[in-house]
């Protein structure tokens, strides 16, 4: 069921590193109580690479949605709790590409970013805020109306800049 004013996507992309959680935190209680239902990507960028669009399919590992009890429980501790990766989806190693995607995405590097987009249309995302590395500030930006809050802003001012 679709929350009235849309549902966001959260993720966390690159390293982990502390402040993560209480940014999670934040986003996904401010947009609770404005009436958002909010869906927590595991394991960053690598989660919507991974996901598979059947509706009987167990994607636990690449999803969960969000609550204020569920980030309460994590938003003093360090790193985050959704996990997170190093994966860029324009840039996916042949070895990495999920095996239903193989037959269709077979170079030794491959740009997986129409995926990701299928599978934020699957999971219904409106808006997705990736936290964390810069090619997730630079794909956050294909899903209209998305935002993305980068760990360190002095290292990723000049490329911001530049995406919007």
């Amino acid at each position: 069921m679709k929350a009235t004013k849309g549902v966001i996507g959260i993720l966390t992309g690159g390293g982990d590193v502390p402040g993560l959680n209480p940014a999670i935190r934040a986003v996904t209680i401010r947009a609770l109580r404005e009436g958002c239902q909010v869906i927590g990507i595991r394991r960053g960028w690598a989660g919507l690479v991974d996901m598979v669009r059947e509706k009987d399919y167990d994607n636990s590992q690449n999803f969960q949605t969000l609550t204020e009890d569920s980030v309460n429980r994590t938003g003093r501790t360090g790193g985050t709790f959704l996990h997170t990766s190093r994966t860029n989806p324009s840039r996916v190693k042949k070895s990495s590409v999920p095996a239903h995607l193989q037959s269709s995405y077979n170079a030794e590097t491959n740009d997986l970013t129409a995926e990701v987009l299928k599978n934020l249309d699957w999971l219904g995302i409106d808006h997705l805020i990736p936290i964390g590395a810069f090619w997730g500030a630079a794909i956050g930006g294909h899903n209209g109306g998305s935002g993305a809050v980068p760990r360190t802003l002095n290292t990723y001012r000049a490329q911001i800049t530049t995406v919007q």
